[in-house]
């Protein structure tokens, strides 16, 4: 899996905010059979921010509710293949469905389904590969039967290993409890299961769970325990289940109840909880706490919502891997106008606000409720939700993303398959290990032996008005054509719905000396350039950042342009604001006579807002 998350030292002077999202596009639906109810949703991510939703269904699969799930890419849109529908076992209802993915979009499903385990409710399972394919059978998880098992969990490591938990009734010996059981990739048990809560009189129930890089765990759960008989309680576990240190209370505050608990890890351990409940600030509000990779507490117990009329529940929260964290809820007040809506909260990794509390859902009427959360590792998150009426008959599944990611090359794949369309004669344009450049295996060649142009080409861009782009070139002694005094080959072009050239990088050979130059369309059809900047024929990390004007004559656009790190030209007052980018091209355009050579080109991606640095 690659990594985005280191920060340059050279960024140093840069302001970029750390979760700097904007909506990805609008509100959208999920499901596509709209008879009935559809709810419950749960969403989880993989490694490259492509995502699964599943949901519960009435009377699609034959008998009263059933699984069902659906694919999506990082750009959002649905991939095809599976799953559809997840659970073999049809009778009687399948109900509260809970996903996780590893770092490839290997996924696993689990869900409560009635008598099927012999005795009221049990939990079930089903694991799929990337492309939607089930793995093995729909396998139970409780080993013990009596009773019934109910309200999954599940996490995922980032190799596909899995934990899930659940609240068993009598199995403790008073009531309701907590289990905990580990799988291995493959979707072999790693043991019958066990016990999480160690305080058992009274209820514990209502379990969440999350895993960090290693495969450490920690379980929050409600219920009664030391010091709260209506509190929240969590036991961290290693990667072999056994526990990391006692069970210990997450509220503080313990006053009246504490509930619907919902936990989220960083890749290194640490963790944030939140809840509803009653609390300081808010009686009938959300409840959050900050915990180190040891369990200890990162400062006190904090109010997540800013909105404190009436009550905010169904909280869920998710992280990235640097630890900045996103909380999501159901508002109860009206306060988006229209009964219930779903609201978040951004949080940095210490735990600050950025920016206020905001509306996820853009459809208002009636209510929407019950969300679910997740995170890529870069920080763009994924929002679904229950919503009446919307779909036409009853409830629907709807969504929102969040995030700045655009699209990235896929090179260390072998093939171009993610890139719209490509230009190229015959094997002129491929994916090699010699064109691996900052610490990849594979990039892009494109071997230049006439004029023709060579290229990939990424549609994904829709009226941006904001573009950013890193890519790594290397010249490798690439002649424009010098002989024929041809001194520039266009390498990177974003142009608009009327192919007109918005932005272009331009590099130049005279002499024997490399220079690279970005240019910039304005209003008038001329172009504000930053001239050539001088080079190296060698590996260079390119990235700039193109702003429209934001109305005509403002004059406020700009572009920023970092060579290996450093900033080497900016262009402020642009009066550009007459052109958005629509499609972008990499490779070696307007091509000259006498021009030869091979041109590396590695690591493209391409985002709104965030400064992307070095892989």
């Amino acid at each position: 899996m690659k990594s985005r998350w280191l920060i340059w030292p050279a960024l140093a002077a840069v302001a970029i905010p750390a979760w700097a999202q904007a909506p990805a596009g609008s509100e959208f639906q999920v499901n596509t059979h709209t008879t009935g109810y559809q709810g419950a949703p749960s969403v989880a991510s993989d490694g490259s921010g492509n995502f699964i939703v599943v949901w519960h269904a009435a009377d699609q699969d034959g008998s009263s509710y059933g699984i069902r799930g659906r694919r999506y890419t990082s750009a959002g849109a649905p991939q095809s293949g599976g799953p559809g529908g997840i659970n073999t076992y049809t009778t009687g209802n399948q109900l509260r469905p809970r996903v996780a993915s590893d770092a490839n979009g290997n996924f696993v499903v689990v869900w409560e389904s009635s008598g099927q385990d012999g005795s009221g409710n049990g939990v079930f399972g089903q694991r799929y590969d990337a492309s939607g394919v089930a793995q093995g059978g729909e396998f139970r998880v409780n080993a013990f039967t009596a009773g019934d098992q109910a309200a999954p969990a599940v996490a995922s490591d980032a190799s596909g290993g899995f934990v899930v938990v659940w609240m068993s009734d009598g199995q403790d010996g008073s009531s309701y409890g907590v289990r905990y059981r580990r799988y291995d990739a493959a979707g072999v048990a790693q043991g019958p299961g066990q016990a999480v809560n160690t305080y058992t009189t009274g209820d514990q129930f209502y379990p969440s769970v999350a895993m960090d890089a290693s495969g450490n765990v920690v379980v929050v759960w409600r219920g009664a325990g030391a010091g709260d008989s209506d509190g929240v309680f969590a036991q961290r576990l290693d990667a072999s289940g056994g526990p990391l240190g006692s069970e210990f209370r997450i509220n503080s505050y313990t006053t009246g109840l504490q509930a619907g608990p919902s936990v989220a890890s960083d890749a290194s351990g640490n963790f944030v909880v939140v809840w509803n409940g009653n609390g300081q600030g808010d009686d009938a509000g959300l409840f959050g706490r900050r915990f180190d990779a040891t369990g200890a507490p990162l400062g006190a117990e904090f109010l997540v919502n800013t909105y404190t009329t009436q009550t905010q529940i169904g909280v869920a929260v998710t992280s990235d891997a640097n630890g900045n964290f996103v909380v999501v809820w159901q508002d109860n007040s009206g306060e988006d106008g229209s009964q219930y809506g779903i609201f978040g909260q951004r949080f940095d990794a210490a735990g600050a606000r950025l920016g206020g509390e905001f509306r996820i859902n853009s459809y208002t009427t009636s209510a929407q409720f019950g969300p679910d959360v997740t995170a890529s590792p870069d920080g763009d998150f994924v929002v679904v939700w229950g919503g009446d009426g919307q779909d036409g008959d009853s409830s629907g599944v709807f969504g929102q993303r969040y995030g700045d990611l655009i699209f990235e090359d896929g090179f260390e794949s072998a093939d171009l398959s993610r890139w719209s369309s490509t230009a190229a004669d015959t094997a002129d344009l491929i994916v090699s290990g010699a064109a691996g450049q900052g610490g990849t295996i594979r990039g892009l060649e494109a071997f230049v032996n006439d004029t023709n142009a060579l290229y990939v080409e990424d549609d994904t861009p829709v009226a941006e008005s904001r573009y950013r782009a890193r890519l790594y070139v290397d010249p490798n002694g690439f002649d424009p054509g010098e002989a024929d005094s041809h001194f520039r080959t266009r390498i990177f072009i974003a142009q608009d719905q009327s192919s007109l050239r918005v932005i272009t990088l331009v590099l130049k050979r005279q002499g024997g000396a490399y220079s690279i130059e970005g240019r910039v369309r304005l209003v008038d059809g001329t172009r504000a350039d930053t001239g050539f900047l001088p080079i190296t024929d060698g590996s260079h990390l390119f990235e700039f950042d193109w702003i429209r004007a934001s109305a005509p004559g403002a004059n406020n656009g700009s572009f920023t342009l970092w060579i290996d790190g450093t900033v080497a030209s900016t262009l402020t007052a642009l009066n550009n604001d007459a052109n958005t980018v629509d499609f972008a091209r990499m490779g070696a355009m307007s091509v000259k006579t006498a021009a030869s050579g091979t041109l590396f080109f590695d690591q493209f991606e391409s985002r709104r807002l965030r400064y992307i640095g070095p892989e």
